[in-house]
């Protein structure tokens, strides 16, 4: 066994499977001076398995290596030598910013970064994860050597959202920072197997995660227990179904998690490709055989403008300072909140395929309160206090001495826009609704499984859409980054890539920074969005208008 030291593993072990011998010899120049997470992609890149780490963080518990492997701390392993690695791993983990940055990308550059525990800043600072957009996933089909089946995650500082889990995102996240107990929602944009495949073995580990973590916590704290967590599941009609069938034919059991399906009923495609006749609709149908206590369905309808409200926050008031446990100091629409903070979350209708109804969503924060310069605010007399809040609300207040009064734009620093993420599934064609819900994404998630050359009818009969039409409607959305993803088998290659890309940069005329997506990629979207073209607060970013 190769185990990586502890503290190159920010606290947590792991062990991978030796590699054989005929792919190590020794006298490698360059691997000799390889740093030690260049050196440890190297050889996850090689032969990754799952971790077996703790899920509930707890270290201590972890199990030792048993069967008396030798040891190698990779550290000190300078002679390592032309490891047969696996290609996708090695250009996300180690190339992805240096090397596969194309023209054109200068401006997203510092706000790309790799998911992996090991990737931490070298001078030892930590990273931000609010509202950092995590690549587990982006390859289409089955998974292969280059790219994992679809998964994407929104990471929220306390909280996690995942669109789509398909097959191998159990391990994937297990090479990650994303902790399985932190995952909270998930999205599933339609019921195809390289989107849903891996959701109920999720689920069930998402169940141990919670499990661990009631063991650790139970008999220290002086605090009763609010019970098992709830994971919330949004997708297509048959979303129920199909996740209590697979828990019910593989005999497990749901006893430390409450999941609550909410399906999205009033499409155009809810019951399916094919028409039933006078048999139930294995969609919309209900199975009393293998529906489980702590598993429960819901159905959410669309409004008036073809759009599923999955969650709305109320606006900020000044009510709500003077409730329970917002108090004064924290506003709802704080992003420290974790786990307490909500979004606005909005779905609609894509045209991917007849009868198989597919989603895209938008994740959109709550305009985040202004900040308040506290230098200012103490020389005029308020010392940082329950009255910032009120500041932040655009309330005048009185001065500790009473003598005075504060005015909420002597203190307050530049307003900030709203961040927001939209994610474009499988599709030929996004309907209006969808792409009005799009408008000024601050990232834009497409595909681009299709090339130019495949023309107009391959787009028809497949469903599927191209690196071009991806560019151009993010440019016609005003979106400041589009993500390129869901590619093809054949997207291997740095040509095909650049391709895509030359593509993509075509249709969007410079309106957008344009990417390519890489398992493990991370986009970090800072406080206020992306604003790479310098345009005042609200205005439309649509540049090529």
């Amino acid at each position: 066994k190769i185990s990586t030291s502890s503290t190159m593993m920010h606290g947590m072990r792991r062990t991978i499977r030796s590699p054989p011998l005929s792919v190590l010899t020794t006298g490698s120049t360059a691997l000799k001076s390889a740093s030690p997470f260049r050196l440890r992609c190297l050889l996850q890149a090689t032969y990754p398995v799952f971790p077996r780490r703790h899920l509930s963080g707890n270290n201590s518990n972890f199990p030792s290596d048993r069967d008396g492997g030798t040891k190698i701390n990779v550290k000190s392993c300078p002679k390592f030598h032309q490891i047969q690695r696996r290609h996708y791993l090695s250009v996300t983990n180690v190339e992805m910013i240096s090397k596969n940055l194309h023209s054109g990308t200068e401006l997203i550059k510092p706000y790309l970064r790799t998911c992996l525990v090991g990737d931490f800043p070298e001078d030892g600072t930590s990273r931000s994860a609010e509202f950092t957009v995590s690549f587990l996933g982006t390859g289409r089909g089955s998974p292969g050597r280059h790219r994992n089946s679809s998964c994407t995650a929104l990471r929220l500082g306390g909280q996690t959202y995942l669109f789509d889990v398909g097959e191998g995102t159990q391990r994937q996240l297990g090479f990650t920072r994303i902790w399985p107990s932190s995952i909270n929602k998930i999205f599933i944009t339609h019921m195809h197997g390289d989107h849903v495949f891996g959701l109920v073995p999720l689920i069930l580990e998402i169940q141990v995660a919670a499990k661990l973590h009631l063991d650790a916590t139970r008999g220290r704290t002086k605090r009763p227990s609010d019970g098992p967590p709830t994971l919330e599941i949004y997708g297509p009609p048959g979303l129920y179904n199909y996740i209590n069938m697979g828990i019910a034919l593989t005999c497990s059991k749901i006893n430390y998690l409450n999941v609550e399906v909410i399906e999205l009923v009033g499409g155009r495609n809810e019951r399916g490709p094919k028409a039933q006749g006078g048999k139930r609709n294995i969609f919309l149908a209900h199975y009393p055989e293998i529906e489980m206590p702590r598993v429960r369905r819901s159905y959410l309808q669309r409004n008036e403008g073809q759009v599923w409200i999955i969650d709305k926050p109320a606006t900020v008031n000044r009510d709500m300072l003077k409730k329970g446990e917002d108090g004064f100091n924290r506003l709802p629409n704080d992003v420290n909140l974790g786990k307490n903070r909500r979004l606005i979350i909005k779905a609609a209708e894509l045209d991917h395929l007849g009868g198989v109804q597919t989603f895209g969503y938008t994740v959109e924060e709550q305009t985040p309160p202004r900040n308040i310069d506290a230098k200012k605010a103490t020389a005029l007399g308020l010392k940082p206090s329950k009255k910032y809040s009120l500041l932040k609300m655009g309330e005048s207040v009185p001065t500790d001495d009473g003598t005075g009064v504060v005015e909420p734009e002597q203190v307050l620093l530049e307003e900030l826009r709203a961040r927001k993420l939209a994610v474009l599934s499988d599709h030929r064609r996004v309907p209006p609704p969808m792409a009005g819900l799009c408008r000024n994404a601050d990232l834009l998630v497409h595909e681009a499984t299709l090339t130019k050359e495949d023309g107009v009818d391959k787009i028809k009969i497949r469903g599927h859409n191209t690196a071009e039409n991806a560019g151009i409607f993010g440019g016609e959305m005003g979106c400041e980054v589009v993500a390129l993803n869901h590619f093809a088998s054949k997207a291997i290659s740095e040509e095909v890539i650049e391709s895509l890309l030359a593509e993509a940069r075509h249709g969007n005329r410079n309106r957008s920074q344009i990417i390519s997506s890489y398992d493990f990629m991370e986009v970090w979207i800072p406080r206020g969005g992306f604003n790479f073209y310098n345009l005042p607060l609200n205005s439309s970013k649509d540049k090529g208008k």
